[in-house]
């Protein structure tokens, strides 16, 4: 006899965290949209902010494919924290009149203010969603087809990124840290 799907909280939960590292990912591709369409190279904070970014996706997708776990939360709000504080001090630089700012705004904030704006989102999703209880329960059944799908599809949308990532440093700044006031791509 086959188990019937159900979308008990769990199911419900690893959903949520799908889609949740769906978005997380998309910003980082929105930032290599900006970084290649406006040719504005990444800075050392902007690609610590990424690293940060995938971390906290790779958390969530975890709880996506084997089912929430504490741990996987752990890992995705060091992630958010770690990329809260960068994106902090990327900010920092900045806000002192007279010091300019890094790159074009977007919506009328720099993408380093953005990313601190999604850190601080993340990190009370996460902290709000750990709050259901049940969704640590053993699984009742089977999930939908759709949560499993989703989930496979995140993670290959921050391998995808991871490794982008780490080519695209590489080729635009070799072996060794990257300008710190980058001002034009190679």
């Amino acid at each position: 006899m086959t188990e019937i799907s159900a979308w008990d909280t769990r199911s419900v939960v690893r959903l949520f965290n799908a889609l949740g590292a769906i978005v997380v990912f998309s910003v980082v591709f929105g930032a290599y949209g900006v970084q290649f369409i406006f040719l504005e190279p990444p800075c050392p904070l902007c690609l610590l902010i990424r690293i940060g970014m995938l971390a906290t996706g790779l958390g969530l997708v975890l709880n996506a494919l084997f089912g929430p776990k504490p741990i996987h939360y752990g890992f995705a709000l060091l992630g958010a924290i770690f990329g809260l504080l960068v994106s902090l001090r990327n900010i920092a630089l900045h806000i002192v009149p007279g010091t300019g700012s890094y790159g074009d705004a977007v919506f009328g904030f720099h993408l380093y203010t953005w990313a601190f704006l999604v850190f601080m989102a993340m990190i009370v999703a996460i902290a709000v969603v750990m709050f259901f209880q049940r969704q640590f329960d053993p699984p009742r059944g089977e999930a939908p087809k759709v949560v499993n799908v989703l989930a496979v599809i995140a993670l290959a949308f921050g391998v995808f990124l991871a490794a982008a990532n780490t080519f695209t440093t590489a080729v635009e700044c070799g072996i060794g840290p990257c300008p710190d006031d980058p001002t034009k791509v190679l």
